[in-house]
């Protein structure tokens, strides 16, 4: 199996998943002209294009693989094995033009109760104009706790530069596979909720760019 073959047996599934949500979505080929990352080094795992949703790619990362916070063996970005649990993030893209990167910031935080396996009893965003909104909005909110675990992560990331917002939801998971087997979709990793989650915020955040 190639490099290239294994970054889709992951978005393949992952792409059929969204498909029998009643979402129109297809992979797109390497190197098409409507990918976000360009040349050798890439972080994302290839693109699933969405058409009649507020976001227009989604891709997976490996949120370990990207900021050192685990000793991984990998081979073109892909880990090779690891027992660790290994925040798998999914990435919501769509396009827009971006004036000021620190108000356009978001990230969940989560209030718990309970020493082993904490509850999450209340969530809250942290950071500028889009963060302030969001807190606003009761019904992401109310949709956010109904399938959120202590360990997920959600934040909203802008990238000035390649004129994206980036609305990422991660849950963490062992990765018993590796490289000879490549990356395999787990439909547990991404609740159907949370996909109606990131196209309410995207949402939100399209009119935080015109307030």
């Amino acid at each position: 199996m190639t490099g290239v073959t294994q970054k889709f047996v992951g978005l393949d599934a992952l792409c059929k998943y969204y498909q029998e949500r009643g979402i129109k979505a297809s992979v797109l080929p390497d190197k098409s002209p409507e990918a976000v990352e360009k040349g050798h080094i890439k972080q994302d795992m290839g693109y699933i294009k969405v058409a009649g949703r507020e976001f227009d790619l989604v891709t997976i990362r490996w949120k370990g693989t990207t900021r050192g916070s685990y000793d991984l063996g990998k081979v073109g970005g892909i880990p090779i094995a690891t027992k660790d649990k290994i925040p798998f993030e999914y990435h919501h893209i769509f396009r827009a033009e971006i004036a000021n990167e620190g108000a356009a910031k978001a990230k969940l935080k989560k209030k718990t109760k309970g020493i082993v396996g904490k509850e999450v009893i209340d969530v809250s965003w942290e950071g500028g104009r889009l963060a302030e909104m969001l807190n606003s909005n009761n019904e992401i909110n109310s949709a956010i706790l109904r399938f959120i675990q202590n360990e997920d992560g959600m934040k909203i990331e802008p990238d000035k530069k390649n004129k994206i917002f980036r609305i990422v939801y991660s849950r963490p998971t062992e990765l018993k596979f590796g490289l000879a087997h490549g990356f395999k979709f787990d439909r547990r990793l991404l609740p159907k909720e949370a996909i109606d989650v990131m196209d309410k915020i995207a949402i939100v955040t399209r009119k935080s760019l015109k307030s």
